[in-house]
């Protein structure tokens, strides 16, 4: 007799989409995605603090960690067959045969046969063991293992993914902030423009309409500042999502955009296969493919299983372990596929194929890597000569709305051209802020693209 065993892995969540209360499993240290810790480069420690709560409770990470786990259980479960298979099968059996059963000798006319009762004890102990003669199960651990390597890049390739994202959303609040900053000084500054105008209308120095004009720009410097706390919120709330906790439990503090942004080195192209985890899963997945062809090619060739089984065997309980009632058996067989209706020859031409497109896919994403350090290497060039253009402009601009206000003061020109110079300020200092909030996100954008590897 010949039984083959496998091993079933059950892997267990116990965190689901669940009110803010429920807790989820954190993900330990052994366990936490091997990527550097980029985002000190910035000298934040509250951005420090969210990159470290992201990495534990991301429920995108939770997800990978399982696959994870599936991956290594798939290893495990393949390096089974490596090993014979023992099954101990205690057997018993009482069987009551008729007296009008058949019968292969002549009976004597007007002889009937007697009811007979046959009880059978057996305790055999069966083995069943393959030799891997072309190495079949070798290589069939071996694209486990690939796969489980790929697995652990993808997880890299999320945590970087996430990381990122969460410095993204939290310097774009710090944008918001730095341009809730401006408003909230434009708005004094018109509030000031404001109590002028009304202070010259008191005299009879203007009619009532820049007093109105004066109170519009109030006004409307209000709705930008509402519309800016809207969009801090939804910045808030989508970077609760990324640390996996209740949104509404979510608060950030205002802060500032860093005042000098790090310098990094830009990588040359043999290194982004080393160091981005999505070209190392790609790569990975190659391998598999590769060894998934290797098997199938293997599955044409004969298997050889040796067979075993020894135990008691015995038609009375009391006679089981007895020595006379010892019993064995061993043996071997041998299986050579003839003809299947061509399903080797077709798993093989699909494992050709999946390899075609493991190598297709790595290439693309190559190319991606490329394009991404190269964009945002360009993008900063860009940002850098933008910036030095705004400064001028904004220092002219913010030396007109002085002097427009001066001759405002001393009756010199009219109120249009003091407000729309206040407007130009105050547009150029937002842009600015927006200048600078780009480059944070270009240079966020080529540390990702290098993989997050940003040490010389």
């Amino acid at each position: 007799m010949k039984l083959f065993i496998g091993i079933n892995v059950f892997l267990i969540l116990g965190a689901g989409l669940l009110p803010a209360s429920a807790q989820i499993r954190p993900i330990d240290e052994g366990e936490h995605p091997c990527i550097e810790s980029w985002w000190t480069v910035f000298d934040d420690p509250l951005l420090d603090s969210l990159e470290s709560l992201g990495l534990q409770r991301n429920l995108d990470l939770q997800i990978m960690l399982a696959r994870v786990e599936e991956a290594r259980a798939r290893i495990r479960l393949a390096q089974s067959h490596q090993y014979p298979s023992i099954h101990l099968n205690p057997y018993f059996a009482s069987q009551s045969l008729s007296p009008n059963r058949p019968t292969t000798t002549a009976m004597e006319e007007g002889r009937e046969l007697q009811r007979f009762s046959l009880q059978t004890y057996q305790v055999p102990l069966d083995l069943s063991y393959e030799l891997d003669l072309w190495q079949r199960i070798k290589r069939q651990v071996k694209g486990e293992t690939h796969l489980k390597e790929a697995t652990e890049a993808e997880m890299q390739a999320v945590a970087l993914s996430l990381s990122s994202e969460i410095a993204r959303f939290y310097f774009l609040l710090r944008t918001v902030d730095a341009e809730q900053a401006v408003v909230q000084r434009g708005i004094s500054l018109r509030d000031s423009t404001l109590k002028i105008a009304e202070a010259r209308y008191a005299a009879g120095l203007v009619s009532h309409m820049d007093v109105q004009r004066a109170e519009t720009e109030v006004a409307n410097a209000m709705v930008q500042l509402e519309e800016l706390n809207r969009s801090r919120k939804e910045m808030e709330l989508s970077l609760a999502v990324l640390l996996g906790i209740n949104p509404a439990d979510i608060s950030i503090e205002k802060g500032q955009l860093p005042l000098m942004l790090p310098r990094i080195p830009v990588p040359a192209e043999a290194e982004l296969a080393l160091n981005r985890p999505d070209l190392r899963q790609a790569e990975r997945m190659l391998a598999s493919t590769n060894s998934q062809v290797a098997v199938q090619k293997a599955a044409r060739l004969p298997r050889l299983h040796l067979l075993g089984s020894a135990g008691f065997l015995s038609r009375e309980v009391s006679q089981v372990f007895s020595s006379t009632s010892g019993t064995y058996l061993l043996g071997a067989s041998i299986s050579l596929p003839l003809f299947e209706g061509f399903r080797n020859q077709s798993q093989i031409a699909i494992a050709q194929r999946q390899v075609e497109m493991a190598e297709s896919g790595f290439q693309q994403h190559y190319l991606t890597a490329l394009r991404e350090v190269k964009s945002a290497v360009d993008n900063l060039e860009v940002l850098s000569r933008q910036v030095q253009v705004q400064q001028q402009a904004l220092q002219s601009a913010q030396t007109t709305r002085l002097y427009a206000r001066e001759l405002y003061i001393k009756g010199l020109t009219s109120f249009l051209e003091a407000i729309d110079a206040e407007r130009t300020a105050l547009e150029l200092e937002r842009q600015a802020v927006n200048l600078k909030g780009q480059q944070v996100l270009y240079t966020l954008a080529l540390i990702k693209a290098s993989g997050g590897k940003i040490r010389n």
